[in-house]
């Protein structure tokens, strides 16, 4: 409900003079068994309208899980699942987002079409397209007007997969008039368009905080993160269009909530936060590097109601971190962690991840090790007077995504990640000020299974969804075999089932950057004026 891209989109087109757009969301348990017991089909929030008196039904996704939600939400709203059912009698059933944009496949069969990259744009024009009934050409004829006119079209009907023997992927077949290679819109100016909450729900995951996107991309060249590679260039909104944004959320008396890949990177963070907090107004940020986490900056948090920081330490030591080019020090994440408690913040949350490329059981068990050291750091500073009150440690399984560095490498496997899990637990045993959180690896490899799978997943998808959700009954049911998406290392030459969508950075790059991994070397951050090694930059994003 919360979701700012799933919003901004909402907005845009309702602004819309010939669309009107409304929110449907899947039920929760008691509501559902309400909509099963009347046979009601799924309703839309404003009008209470069934979805298929729309023209268009659109998912936002954000991550892969939700796969599994779309099958559901179509079969409450009386949609045929498989767009090869659907034909011309239903509304057109699209997806954007995240997940969708960097790799589409395991729903391809059950989507008309699909949006990558940033909406902000194209998208009223994208809708007013597809669904305008005055025009006369049939729906294939639409489709394929779409995809040549509007930049990050994508058609799954008007592309094949085709395999070798092995089972791995030869190419992509592309239909006549369709693109090859579709190269999804990035925004260089998001001063044009304005991200922040547009809907403040009662119910919702931010309830109580007007949300604000201060930038997008992130430049620091995190091994495992997609988002850092999506979204390049890095891209700040300037303090001017900020402030404006942020008047707004004054306004309603929320909680100002910073959002963006990379928050504390922003050069005018520390400034937004000042202003934010001499109103009389709390702030929040979504993430924050060790290495921006000086004094000032938790001070202002302190005094905008923060009581607990996140830093994101991912690895238990600096050979670990060089693997995932984090670029983080233990020098580094001390200092703020000494700062944060002199700023009167006495609680942490440490995300850290299991299952990391050449990760071996002594990194695992530095984990612990390195909290412990956190925690002493205060002590010491102190000179013994006070410790941190609270440290949650959050313990997440790797998943391999599409577009980093890691996407050739094998995802851990889950015997593997719960011993992994049980390890940093015994090691924390006795630290009463520690808490953890693991994450349910079963889970992880069901993501990987969707993160990294061909079309041919959306037939155990389909499989699950049967199954009412459950994936061990899919699997065993299925003759697919999901450990070849999800255990296995890829070769350097092997054609993913992505490799027809162009963000922007070379696949050679990323290959370079797997073997810097592996060899444990760091490379330095993304620096648009004069660096142009991952293919980004020269390209000359569409400037808006």
């Amino acid at each position: 409900m919360s979701n700012l891209g799933f919003q901004t989109i909402y907005h845009l087109l309702n602004e819309h003079p010939d669309l009107t757009c409304e929110r449907a969301f899947l039920p929760g348990p008691e509501e559902l068994l309400e909509y099963q017991r009347t046979q009601t089909p799924l309703l839309t929030l404003e009008s209470q309208r069934p979805l298929t008196d729309f023209a268009a039904v659109a998912f936002s996704i954000s991550f892969e899980p939700d796969y599994l939600n779309v099958l559901r939400i179509m079969e409450l709203a009386r949609i045929p699942l498989l767009a090869a059912e659907r034909q011309g009698q239903f509304p057109w059933i699209v997806a954007g987002g995240i997940a969708i944009s960097m790799n589409p496949e395991p729903l391809a069969p059950f989507l008309d079409a699909c949006f990558l990259g940033e909406g902000e744009r194209d998208a009223a024009r994208w809708f007013e397209t597809l669904t305008d009934a005055s025009r006369p050409e049939n729906r294939l004829t639409r489709l394929q007007y779409l995809a040549a006119n509007i930049p990050g079209t994508y058609i799954p009907t008007s592309y094949r997969p085709e395999y070798y023997e092995d089972g791995t992927m030869r190419r992509m077949a592309v239909a006549p008039g369709f693109p090859a290679t579709i190269r999804p819109p990035h925004l260089m100016n998001l001063d044009a368009y304005p991200v922040h909450s547009r809907l403040l729900a009662p119910g919702g995951e931010f309830s109580r905080m007007f949300l604000v996107e201060i930038n997008r991309g992130c430049g620091r060249g995190c091994r495992f993160c997609a988002a850092g590679f999506i979204y390049r260039p890095p891209r700040s909104r300037s303090a001017a269009t900020l402030h404006d944004q942020v008047r707004l959320g004054l306004a309603t008396g929320a909680k100002i909530g910073l959002v963006g890949t990379a928050v504390a990177d922003h050069p005018e963070i520390l400034d937004l936060c000042r202003w934010i907090t001499t109103a009389g107004q709390q702030v929040g940020l979504s993430s924050i590097r060790a290495d921006c986490a000086d004094r000032e900056l938790f001070d202002l948090l302190k005094k905008g109601g923060v009581k607990s920081v996140a830093l994101a330490p991912e690895t238990g030591n600096e050979r670990m971190r060089r693997v995932i080019n984090k670029g983080l020090s233990e020098v580094q994440l001390e200092q703020a962690v000494i700062n944060l408690h002199a700023a009167g913040l006495s609680h942490l949350r440490l995300y850290f991840m299991v299952g990391l490329p050449t990760e071996t059981r002594q990194d695992i068990a530095d984990i612990p090790h390195l909290t412990k050291r956190l925690q002493h750091a205060v002590v010491k500073h102190s000179q013994g007077r006070s410790r941190l009150a609270g440290i949650t440690l959050s313990l997440n399984s790797f998943v391999p995504k599409p577009f980093t560095p890691f996407q050739w490498s094998a995802f851990a496997g889950m015997a593997e990640l719960k011993d992994r899990i049980r390890m940093v637990k015994r090691g924390l045993r006795g630290e009463r000020e520690v808490r953890v959180h693991a994450d349910l690896p079963k889970w992880a490899y069901i993501q990987a299974l969707l993160a990294r799978g061909d079309r041919r997943v959306g037939t155990l998808l389909l499989t699950a969804h049967w199954a009412g959700g459950d994936w061990t009954t899919a699997c065993r049911q299925s003759s697919l075999n999901p450990d070849f998406f999800v255990l296995r290392e890829r070769r350097q030459d092997e054609v993913f089932p992505w490799d027809f969508i162009d963000h922007g950075v070379h696949k050679k790059y990323l290959w370079e950057e797997y073997q810097n991994a592996l060899a444990a070397r760091e490379t330095p951050p993304c620096q648009p004026d004069i660096c142009s090694r991952c293919g980004v930059c020269p390209k000359s994003r569409d400037a808006v």
